[in-house]
């Protein structure tokens, strides 16, 4: 509420004054007195509306400050017409009452019928009036509230977004294979140049697929073979990609982006060294795709693996209810990975 123009010290200072006044003129308009206006600051009625005023607009705030403690109890189409009619009722009352009193000892006589009703109906119009500024307000505070969390939605999204693309480029590749061409320009150009071509087809492949939600298998095996090519340069040429695909039907697809993810995963996790091979096997075993490699982790994780492994999970969750699962048993670790039919993923998305 301390938001709400009502609660405004200059809106409860200036308010009453401007309305009051106006109030006056009114008055003096329905009983032809329009010749008074000359002397308007000298007129002690003109004060007596500005007090009347400030009265109506004191009493309807608190009644809208009481209605809204129980805005979260009952429904707003309730509490509205309440708060309208309670404001209205209390506030046109005090204002009677305060009239009766000043026309009673002030003046010395009773109010006309006529002028009852005529005060009745300005202050009645006066709290509606009341009402309606504060409802427009409430409103108009309630729409730009939507939209600011429309626009947070919308904002978290594009970060979301931006953040897949990020890890869809991975910068860390891009930068260490970067890295590993400079060497390679001092020492072989034509290798320097099939250097950049695998790293292109490998970032070729990346933005080709971005927007594709299954991929065939044999393009996710050529995608792994291309990136150890890459990281071959770094591990000294012991990378050595085993698979067998056989069995494999037609119709097997995979996520863009999984086999290459698991397979820089396993490689950033391994310690690997220039006197033996670090061989990763990929094999299809009871509708999955399974990576095995020899266990020998690193002592700090790479960072990214979880992130990566995170988002397969939840990408492969939408469409089969087998999960992405990694075990370690004994001297080995398996990723399996669940191969994708075409019928089922149609399925999924119908």
């Amino acid at each position: 509420m301390k938001r709400y123009f009502i609660n405004h010290p200059v809106f409860r200072m200036v308010a009453p004054v401007v309305y009051g006044v106006l109030i006056y003129l009114l008055v003096l308009l329905i009983n032809n007195a329009v010749a008074q206006v000359e002397a308007i600051f000298n007129s002690q009625e003109v004060y007596i509306f500005i007090a009347l005023t400030a009265l109506t607009f004191e009493s309807c705030r608190l009644i809208i400050l009481m209605m809204r403690k129980y805005e979260q109890e009952h429904p707003v189409r309730f509490i509205l017409p309440l708060q309208i009619v309670t404001s209205a009722c209390i506030s046109v009352g005090l204002v009677m009452l305060c009239l009766t009193l000043y026309f009673a000892y002030v003046v010395g006589f009773s109010m006309s019928n006529t002028q009852t009703i005529l005060f009745v109906a300005i202050f009645t119009v006066t709290a509606l009036l009341y009402n309606v500024l504060y409802l427009s307000h409430y409103y108009l505070q309630k729409e730009n509230t939507l939209k600011l969390q429309s626009e947070m939605q919308q904002r978290e999204i594009l970060e979301m977004e931006m953040t897949e693309f990020q890890q869809d480029i991975n910068p860390d590749l891009l930068y260490g294979s970067l890295e590993n061409l400079i060497g390679i320009m001092y020492r072989d150009i034509d290798k320097a140049e099939d250097y950049i071509d695998s790293l292109a087809s490998a970032y070729r492949y990346v933005l080709t697929n971005r927007h594709q939600e299954i991929v065939p298998l044999a393009a996710e095996t050529e995608a792994a073979k291309n990136l150890i090519r890459i990281l071959n340069e770094k591990y000294f040429g012991q990378l050595k990609f085993e698979y067998t695909l056989e069995g494999a039907s037609d119709d097997a697809r995979l996520i863009p982006g999984s086999l290459p993810i698991v397979l820089e995963s396993i490689i950033r996790n391994s310690i690997i060294t220039r006197f033996e091979p670090f061989i990763i096997n990929c094999y299809l075993e009871d509708d999955y795709l399974v990576v095995q490699s020899k266990l020998n982790d690193r002592l700090i994780a790479y960072t990214g693996s979880k992130v990566a492994f995170a988002r397969l999970q939840k990408s492969y969750s939408l469409y089969s209810d087998r999960p992405l699962i990694q075990v370690k048993a004994y001297q080995d670790s398996y990723i399996k990975i669940p191969v994708l039919k075409v019928e089922e993923a149609i399925a999924t998305n119908v």
